[in-house]
């Protein structure tokens, strides 16, 4: 009890001053603040404090254990009976977020310290006031939907029940869509199959999902695939966020069709007032007395996937199930994303130090942001945290597995600079986590090698 006093009097002290001192300052100065400046000085500057107290205390505590455990073994051990998972080719990435619409513009975002949420101007919370959100602007084109509505019908789709955040997020996903066929057409070699690998939203219905398909495998076909040549594969319904688990079955689907090219795409939006209300219902919605909780966000990230290709980055991944959710855990503990990490990188012959960036899914909650920031200062410890590891879901919201999947867009982004690996991080669901290795193609690291020498 007197830990959660003390940490409820911290947060409390760290909030105060924030508060105080920016109502003080800009009444003292007569300046109106921007949006910018409430979300940065009343929210996100007091939680990267807390986050660095925090993690401050925990090194502190486990540092005294740590001396005599690394006496008594030079490393810990992996599991020696592990399943080799075949590499897959990184051939293609794109995003649609509020941040940008393509991966370039993204990791500028992420860089310049841009990417984080805004107040919404339509949705409210229960008292009325504008719901921090992350809305994507390119998202809501009336002329996109009077396209795609009309030809739904006529596919014998007219009741599948879409609201505006379902169409939505089917209109960021068929840019994904687009993008990708047109690069998997320059990829192509002997007319190959192309297998689209949608991860719809949690909450759609099996009817939602078949229609959703349906209207991607169009969108491929548009962009000159044959129709005998497009096949869709729905993940099974339930939470997308464990996007590793569908990396994986799509890595052992792959194998079975070495000619076939793969699009995994990930898309959501809960940006919609029963969406808000709903969460505000169950208490998971973030506002002011509630800063831990959720921020109702919109995206979709997609992969084009081989099982070989020249010059492509590699892509390996795990994952595994939390013993209980970390939303109810009393600590932060890295243990299952460490055991991950330790796993991929002896599977792919990977050194930790030459590992040169860690991007994870992590939002803004501290539990999560902790998490990371623990793998990467006890696994990674030559990675600078303020430059080297950086997290995709304060850009992305909560939109299921879209920030996972643009978390490995940016890895492959990174790797075709030919620096070195990129370790991937899951751990924004409360149970699933997630860990994968993205490597640059051995022709890149080979010049790289030879223009430095």
């Amino acid at each position: 009890m007197g830990a959660w006093i003390r940490g409820s009097v911290l947060t409390m002290l760290t909030f105060g001053a924030f508060w105080g001192g920016a109502i003080w300052t800009w009444r003292s100065t007569g300046r109106a603040p921007s949006t910018s400046d409430l979300v940065t000085y009343l929210v996100a500057l007091p939680l990267v404090v807390l986050a660095g107290v925090l993690l401050v205390r925990r090194v502190a505590r486990a540092q005294p254990a740590s001396v005599p455990a690394a006496a008594a073994a030079p490393a810990v051990a992996v599991p020696a009976a592990v399943a080799r998972l075949p590499a897959l080719a990184l051939v293609d990435a794109a995003v649609r977020t509020r941040h940008g619409d393509s991966v370039d513009d993204l990791a500028a975002a992420l860089t310049a310290h841009r990417a984080r949420p805004d107040l919404d101007p339509e949705l409210v919370d229960d008292a009325g006031y504008p719901v921090m959100t992350v809305r994507v602007p390119s998202a809501g084109d009336a002329a996109w939907r009077a396209e795609a509505e009309p030809w739904l019908v006529a596919q014998g789709h007219a009741d599948v029940g879409f609201g505006d955040a379902h169409w939505r997020a089917l209109e960021l996903a068929s840019a994904i869509a687009s993008e990708l066929a047109d690069a998997a057409a320059l990829a192509a070699v002997d007319d190959p199959l192309l297998r689209i690998v949608p991860l719809a939203p949690a909450d759609w219905t099996a009817v939602q999902r078949t229609a959703a398909g349906a209207w991607l495998a169009h969108v491929a076909t548009r962009a000159g695939w044959a129709a005998d040549k497009v096949a869709v594969s729905p993940a099974p319904p339930g939470e997308p966020a464990a996007a590793a688990s569908a990396l994986l079955s799509v890595l052992a689907g792959q194998t079975d069709d070495d000619a076939a090219l793969t699009i995994l795409l990930a898309f959501d939006s809960r940006i919609d007032q029963a969406v808000v209300d709903r969460m505000s219902a169950e208490g998971t919605l973030f506002i002011a007395a509630h800063p831990q909780g959720l921020v109702p966000g919109e995206g979709a990230a997609g992969l084009l996937l081989a099982a070989t290709a020249d010059a492509a980055p590699t892509l390996q991944a795990a994952s595994t199930t939390r013993a209980a959710s970390a939303d109810a855990a009393p600590r932060v503990d890295a243990a299952d994303l460490r055991r991950l990490a330790q796993r991929v990188l002896a599977e792919t012959a990977v050194d930790t130090f030459t590992v040169s960036a860690l991007i994870a899914d992590a939002d803004h909650r501290s539990s999560r942001v902790l998490e990371a920031m623990a793998l990467a200062h006890d696994d990674l410890p030559h990675l600078d945290a303020g430059i080297d590891v950086s997290t995709t879901g304060p850009a992305c919201g909560q939109s299921g597995a879209v920030p996972f999947l643009a978390a490995l867009a940016l890895a492959r982004r990174h790797a075709l600079d030919g620096t070195g690996a990129v370790l991937c991080v899951g751990n924004a669901d409360p149970v699933h986590r997630s860990v994968a290795v993205v490597r640059p193609a051995a022709a890149t690291v080979s010049a790289t090698v030879s223009a430095t020498a």
